[in-house]
């Protein structure tokens, strides 16, 4: 359901958009909110300025995050319990190697890899030592890919606010002086029009960098965030099951244990499937 509020968000953003663009009595957009250049001038300087705050590697980091607002789905408390259920009843019954040969059906790729490390250690305290880090690791990259959408949430209005700036000078200096022997010609009125005008597509300028703010970057990373607490509870549930299933304690015990992780919904559907 992430997945999808996400994209219902933007779509609703963008919608309540256009129907703000459309003139209603010619039929048309106004073409004044569209302006590539002004979109380059944020888009461009917010970037540049991260990488200039930022190693290179971290920026990069806000494309993965992304594509896990966008583009994936965490599964279900409820499964992946489940999972973990059938894992320890076999480990149980067959012993912790016979779990080898299902790793490569085990989707969530933390629960693989700590699947993998309980097969390597052989001290269960080394093992959770181990899980912890490799949980500490996740969870700083996913806090740094947040820093960096937070910090674009700053820079984008302010360099909105500068090309304004930029297009207000460009029209003071080049508009009047070019338009002054119109003004000695009695055509102010004309003058006046065309200052308008560049007034308004410099403060476009402005409008993209508190629409790229507040539509994009901040959402973004609250839903980072939101996404980032909610998988590091699941992972510290996983750590918790694979080091009984290493201490070999009943499946029964350790399905009860990991609802303590979980709301009370999923406890009651968890109770009615045993």
């Amino acid at each position: 359901m992430s997945r999808l509020a996400s994209f219902l968000g933007i779509l609703l953003g963008v919608v309540l958009l256009a129907s703000t663009m459309f003139d209603y009595q010619q039929q048309s957009f106004i073409s004044a909110f569209l302006n590539w250049q002004a979109l380059l001038l944020v888009l461009g300087g917010t970037f540049a300025a991260a990488l200039i705050n930022y190693p290179l590697n971290q920026v990069v980091s806000i494309f993965p995050g992304i594509y896990k607002v966008f583009a994936t789905e965490s599964r279900s408390d409820e499964e992946l319990i489940t999972e973990i259920f059938d894992l320890a009843t076999l480990a149980k019954r067959k012993g912790p190697l016979a779990i080898e040969n299902q790793l490569t059906d085990v989707e969530d790729k933390f629960f693989r890899h700590s699947l993998n490390e309980m097969l390597l250690y052989q001290d269960a305290e080394k093992l959770r030592s181990s899980l912890q880090t490799r949980l500490m690791t996740n969870r700083l990259q996913d806090l740094n890919s947040q820093e960096v959408f937070i910090n674009m949430a700053s820079y984008s209005p302010a360099f909105g606010m500068m090309g304004t700036v930029m297009g207000l000078i460009v029209m003071m200096t080049t508009q009047i002086n070019a338009d002054m022997y119109s003004l000695v010609a009695a055509q102010s009125n004309d003058m006046l029009s065309g200052l308008l005008h560049g007034m308004g597509l410099a403060l476009v300028t402005t409008f993209y960098g508190v629409l790229l703010a507040n539509l994009l970057f901040l959402p973004i990373a609250g839903k980072l965030k939101v996404l980032g607490e909610q998988e590091l509870l699941r992972n510290e549930m996983i750590i918790h099951a694979v080091v009984a299933m290493k201490a070999q304690e009943s499946p029964l015990l350790i399905k009860e244990q990991l609802k303590s992780f979980v709301h009370e919904k999923t406890q009651q559907r968890l109770g009615e499937m045993a």
